[in-house]
């Protein structure tokens, strides 16, 4: 062997010596946390499925939602580090829910108002203005938010006094008897009989 060849299985000949640091990497935990959920965690995915019934929810879809998320049979199969996961799928169903009963309650209160108003026109105008769209169940909060904030402000237009009742105005004595003729005639009639007998 010559000088010039380094050999890189021997402490000897390495280029940099001592600067060599060897870490060993332990590999993750392949193991899971299979433990049951504690009596707190079940009630608490049970009371968050109960709100979502009581909203309208069906408790089997829900659930079932919840069981094919987590790839489970059964809330007795859930285990405590599915917990959060099978939390999160509930609240974000509940969150929907909510979003849909408000959506509802705004809906009905817009269309109240605008019954009160009689502004069902100004209300399908301004959604198709605002929004372009006039079906009110298609819309997000917000719009429909803006929506009744539109109804609430609305004001109907009130006709002066002057507008509603208008004085009659004479009609001229010829003119009368142009568009009246039988009427005319008739009382013509009536009055020379009247004359004539107490004359």
């Amino acid at each position: 062997m010559s000088d010039n060849d380094v050999t890189v299985g021997g402490a000897r000949n390495r280029t940099a010596g001592r600067d060599y640091y060897e870490f060993n990497f332990k590999e993750a935990s392949a193991q899971r946390d299979l433990r049951e959920l504690v009596p707190a965690q079940r009630k608490e995915l049970y009371d968050l499925g109960t709100r979502c019934t009581e909203l309208g929810a069906d408790s089997k879809d829900i659930w079932r939602a919840v069981f094919a998320e987590l790839s489970v049979k059964q809330i007795g199969d859930i285990t405590a580090e599915q917990f959060q996961k099978a939390r999160n799928v509930l609240q974000c169903r509940l969150d929907a829910l909510l979003e849909e009963e408000d959506k509802r309650r705004l809906v009905g209160k817009v269309l109240r108002m605008a019954t009160e108003k009689d502004a069902g026109a100004e209300l399908n105008d301004f959604c198709d203005v605002t929004f372009g769209r006039t079906h009110l169940n298609k819309l997000k909060r917000a719009e429909l938010q803006r929506v009744l904030e539109f109804i609430q402000g609305f004001q109907v237009a009130s006709l002066s006094i002057d507008a509603t009742v208008s004085t009659p105005q004479r009609m001229p004595l010829r003119e009368f008897l142009l568009i009246h003729r039988a009427h005319a005639a008739g009382l013509f009639v009536f009055g020379f009989i009247v004359g004539k007998f107490w004359f």
